[in-house]
């Protein structure tokens, strides 16, 4: 994991979920160490403490804002955990808001995270361009695999 944390939490709504796998994928495929619910907690694991684990050891949170996205129950807490870590790392943490639209209906932006710059992407790899250019790391030099 190097030095710095390539751990970056992916805060979505589970109708969302098949796109936020493909992201997750492809910051696997960098070298990044994305959280995803399904992936990052075992049965057992309080609910709370786990997204909040996810948080402490992430560099970055992405919100995958769509019509679906609503700043309630657990994505309300992700919210205020994200607003928390930025504050604890500053620099060293980014709140990355993607805002995605479903034909004429478009995601709308949780109030606290209005404070912070957020990106209306027309397409799924510009939406993962911004990602990557939002986040405080970046990969290491190129090797040979």
């Amino acid at each position: 994991m190097g030095l710095c944390p390539m751990r970056i939490f992916l805060s979505h709504k589970g109708a969302d979920k098949p796109m936020v796998r493909e992201f997750k994928r492809t910051l696997e495929e960098l070298g990044f160490d994305p959280w995803l619910d399904e992936d990052a907690m075992t049965a057992g694991v309080e609910l709370e403490r786990g997204i909040l684990q996810g948080f402490k050891d992430s560099c970055a949170a992405v919100f995958f804002v769509t019509p679906s996205f609503q700043d309630e129950s657990y994505l309300a807490s992700e919210v205020n955990y994200a607003i928390q870590e930025k504050r604890a790392k500053q620099d060293r943490f980014a709140i990355v808001t993607l805002v995605f639209s479903d034909g004429p209906s478009k995601g709308i932006v949780p109030d606290l995270l209005k404070q912070y710059v957020w990106k209306e992407p027309t397409s799924e790899i510009e939406a993962f361009r911004e990602l990557i250019r939002a986040i405080p790391i970046r990969v290491g030099s190129p090797t040979w695999k």
